[in-house]
């Protein structure tokens, strides 16, 4: 393994000095934000937000993002470090601080403060930042490092730095719409939107692997969106109807989202790869694939077909799921978590209990990094557990094929994952 080149990037340290922490949450990115405090609680305080302001709001909800993306930084009295907006925002380079419990008492509108999106700390007044030229040496480790992808607009600035993308998340190019997409799917739109987004991604990654998601959002942020009337409550939504359970609910939906891809490959972007995404049983798995051939898609053969294994169940019938046929898989640990420790993902009052390396959650992602190798089917990582540098450590050493990470993360990863198979070899020689 060679170091493939080396390129000077620029990049913005902070030095705290003696400002004081007024509130601490979970920071979600290693960006810095700085302004003044704008409280939102209804819709005119969100289409009032200004540029650098800092948004505090109890919740933040996917149909938010197209005004948070102007925001100086974003802080929530709920949530988690892997919620979507979470992840979104990350992309778009927006401090984030998520779950401080009590934001919006403690923040004032006009108050001027300072997030540490790393460290998840808040202070009153402005941080004091220096600014030094650090230089990232870009590593070519044997594992492929892709990114995943929610935002089609930055695909361009972060293609050269991947090896392709191993989860495209189609939700945000609907919600952005402002519309359900069942509303799009009787304007026959749904389609066409899709195809919009997706052909930026493909366009300039083309002709590295581009895996695309089906849709899953939980039911309580489609309620936010024009038409999302007809979505029914739900106490838990993230282990409710969501997922391919909630496309095959509505077939023609999931119909539209394979007619985007067939319109895409006819074309001639032969980089794409489906993923079927919160599988609870393998017939759901079987089903999206009787679904895809219905718009005259041939799974396995016009393109690669995967599934995410986010689910216990998944894991323990992973032998069913090679039988009908897998060509890569990729795990997503938040879920997998919640669903292994009982411990709701967005929840603050059981965050301690969510802990992505929980040696049971290690067991299943191992046993499926082990089949997946046995079998020949490739293997990813995707989500927030791909950004976590200790968790990466780990799943080189199980042997996992690919690493998909965030965009301002890929540098770094790469470098992670050479470190860690130059380690294992050195291992294999005895240390010397």
């Amino acid at each position: 393994m060679k170091i493939k080149e080396t390129k000077n990037i620029s990049i913005t340290k902070n030095r705290k000095i003696n400002v004081m922490i007024i509130l601490k949450g979970i920071g979600t990115s290693s960006y810095i934000g700085v302004g003044a405090v704008k409280k939102v609680e209804t819709h005119e305080d969100l289409m009032g937000i200004r540029d650098g302001e800092i948004v505090v709001v109890s919740r933040a909800s996917r149909d938010m993002l197209s005004h948070l993306k102007k925001a100086g930084g974003v802080v929530t009295d709920y949530g988690g470090i892997t919620s979507h907006v979470a992840i979104v925002l990350r992309e778009m380079a927006v401090p984030c601080i998520v779950g401080t419990g009590k934001g919006t008492d403690v923040l004032e509108n006009g108050m001027v403060v300072t997030l540490d999106g790393k460290t998840g700390n808040i202070y009153r007044g402005f941080m004091e930042r220096e600014e030094e030229r650090e230089i990232f040496e870009i590593y070519n480790p044997s594992t492929s490092i892709k990114v995943n992808l929610n935002v089609p607009e930055i695909a361009e600035k972060v293609a050269p730095f991947a090896d392709g993308v191993g989860s495209i998340r189609i939700e945000n190019m609907v919600v952005r719409t402002g519309k359900h997409p069942l509303m799009l799917l009787n304007e026959e739109k749904l389609t066409d939107v899709i195809v919009e987004g997706l052909k930026k991604i493909v366009d300039a990654f083309y002709p590295k692997p581009v895996w695309f998601r089906t849709f899953d959002i939980p039911t309580d942020e489609l309620k936010r969106l024009e038409g999302g009337d007809v979505e029914p409550d739900e106490r838990n939504p993230l282990l409710g109807i969501r997922g391919i359970h909630k496309d095959l609910k509505n077939m023609d939906i999931l119909k539209a989202e394979f007619m985007a891809i067939k319109k895409l490959l006819d074309e001639g972007y032969t980089n794409l790869g489906v993923k079927i995404p919160f599988l609870r049983d393998i017939s759901e798995y079987t089903l999206s694939k009787q679904v895809m051939r219905e718009v005259g898609l041939r799974p396995h053969k016009d393109l690669d077909f995967g599934a995410s294994i986010e689910t216990p169940s998944a894991v323990f019938t992973f032998d069913e799921l090679v039988r009908e046929g897998l060509d890569f898989v990729t795990l997503g640990m938040s879920d997998l978590t919640m669903c292994a420790v009982a411990a709701d993902r967005r929840g603050v009052k059981v965050a301690k209990h969510f802990n992505l390396m929980h040696p049971g959650v290690l067991k299943m992602v191992e046993l499926v990094i082990k089949k997946c190798n046995e079998y020949g089917i490739e293997s990813c990582i995707c989500g927030h557990a791909a950004s976590d540098e200790k968790i990466v450590r780990k799943l080189v050493e199980f042997g996992i094929d690919s690493i998909s990470t965030n965009p301002d993360q890929i540098l770094k990863i790469r470098r992670v994952v050479y470190n860690a198979e130059n380690g294992r070899i050195m291992k294999g020689f005895g240390g010397i």
